[in-house]
């Protein structure tokens, strides 16, 4: 505890800490050789799909990290992540260098205006120069140390953890130089990072506390709904009575999923007139969204969508990044119900979902109901596959064939039947609907659950092209027979 006066004492606490950088340069790899955990490999295509907050204990301190996402649709959330940060950590691959998202994460510290560390990974790799990305990263306006400036570099692997604990030790460092303290009798507040509406546990928001301490039972107001604390889960899903600054939590209790970006304060302090201030990036509303049907008549070229996806912060960059020609006829995080079904044949809307499993009951409705419904789990290939839909729509074609290949060999790997293919007309996709057809007669349908190109995963085979298809249901194929994508 530092002393501030005869009555009042400050408590340093765990400085919180973002990581940028561009997609695929080691952040959330870094972050496991740091917490021994192996958060990557449980990742969809190894990429961070949403914000988390992770917290260490080392033997100068705690330190909690938020790994944000490095895909360019994730622009928002990175921002939102380095506004409540207190130091920023910038990942640079040896092997790549300076790239676009690198140059938009130099944009957000300089904007956040928050200490920072550039830390060069995979220094494993052979023929990198360290030198080359020092001097780019200087041409982007990073004033480093050893030119005089005040960023420090930390060359190391995430692989192989050489330099890990000097980055760590220059964390704590740099949070003592800039004070991180808080008051511990001050008034609460914390920022809600990620919410989300889980069928088991309800409404859940992953929150970072910025000042006070909170205990369960305690009432906290967050914008327009107040609400008794149920629940603190750490990252580690551990249970917790209280929580304190710096500390990352999920809490439980909300009356409602709330908006990513919002404060939560105690009701006891706002009923005594604490003011509230949005210090960081304004909520983010995600709300339901209708457009007229006068203007759907008017706007006969746009397309209309429902998106459903797990999380609000991956629902925000989904919505910000469709086509313009794309009408959201209603939006949300939680999975896909029989009413979306129904509200798509309504307003002949396609439905996206994202990151979720849909139930067998919606499949089948929205297979009766002739609802068109796509699913994806990496934030690229369903941007990439909205631009085919869109397209495909546009001409006529999404409801008739979108692709047909002819199966060329069956075989059997891991206890999967694998269709060996040839695309004769269009293309097919990983996730698509699909028929089998034998001489003009259906077999039966089904949707394309893998698909691979000799040894590799890809989300598309073009006219062609020969590919490896495994299909979500169990229906019997021979050579010969085709298999025919129909959106």
């Amino acid at each position: 505890m530092v002393k501030k006066s005869k009555t009042q004492y400050i408590a340093t606490r765990a400085p919180i800490v973002t990581i940028l950088g561009h997609v695929d340069h080691g952040k959330t790899s870094l972050l496991d050789t740091i917490r021994k955990t192996n958060i990557a490999q449980r990742e969809h295509g190894g990429i961070t799909q949403h914000i988390g907050a992770y917290q260490i204990e080392t033997p100068k301190g705690k330190i909690t990290f938020i790994d944000t996402p490095g895909h360019q649709a994730f622009a928002k959330m990175r921002g939102r992540g380095a506004d409540v940060s207190d130091i920023a950590v910038l990942v640079v691959a040896a092997n790549d260098g300076v790239m676009p998202q690198t140059i938009e994460s130099i944009n957000l510290i300089q904007n956040a205006q928050i200490p920072a560390i550039v830390a060069i990974n995979k220094i494993d790799l052979p023929d990198i120069n360290i030198d080359k990305i020092k001097k780019q990263l200087t041409k982007h306006g990073l004033n480093l140390e050893e030119y005089g400036g005040e960023i420090p570099v930390i060359p190391l692997s995430a692989k192989t953890g050489e330099g890990v604990e000097k980055l760590l030790e220059m964390i704590l460092l740099l949070s003592e130089l800039n004070q991180v303290q808080e008051d511990m009798a001050g008034k609460f507040k914390a920022v809600v990072i990620e919410s989300t509406l889980s069928k088991s546990r309800g409404a859940v928001a992953t929150i970072i506390i910025r000042s006070g301490k909170l205990s369960i039972g305690e009432e906290v107001v967050c914008e327009d709904q107040t609400f008794k604390v149920r629940a603190f889960i750490n990252w580690l899903g551990q249970n917790k009575t209280q929580v304190i600054p710096g500390d990352p939590t999920e809490i439980l209790g909300w009356q409602k999923v709330p908006l990513v970006g919002s404060a939560l304060y105690k009701k006891s302090a706002v009923a005594l007139g604490q003011k509230v201030e949005e210090e960081i990036t304004p909520a983010i509303k995600t709300e339901i969204i209708t457009t007229p049907s006068s203007e759907q008549e008017i706007e006969q070229e746009k397309i209309n969508f429902i998106i459903k996806s797990d999380n609000f912060g991956t629902l925000e960059a989904i919505l910000g990044s469709l086509p313009k020609n794309a009408i959201v006829i209603a939006s949300g995080a939680g999975q896909i119900s029989e009413s979306d079904i129904l509200l798509a044949k309504t307003t002949k809307a396609i439905v996206i979902g994202f990151n979720m499993k849909i139930a067998d009951s919606v499949v089948k409705l929205a297979d009766s109901e002739k609802v068109i419904l796509k699913t994806y789990n990496i934030i690229y290939e369903l941007l990439e596959e909205i631009d085919d839909v869109v397209e495909a729509a546009l001409t006529g074609n999404l409801v008739e064939i979108l692709g047909e290949a002819k199966i060329m060999a069956v075989f059997t790997m891991k206890d999967q039947v694998v269709a060996g293919v040839k695309i004769s007309s269009g293309r097919i996709a990983r996730g698509d609907k699909v028929k089998i057809v034998r001489k003009e007669v259906e077999l039966g349908r089904s949707r394309i659950k893998s698909l691979r190109h000799g040894k590799e995963d890809i989300t598309k085979a073009e006219q062609g092209m020969e590919a490896g298809v495994i299909l979500a249901d169990n229906i019997t194929f021979l050579t010969g027979d085709s298999i025919i994508s129909i959106g």
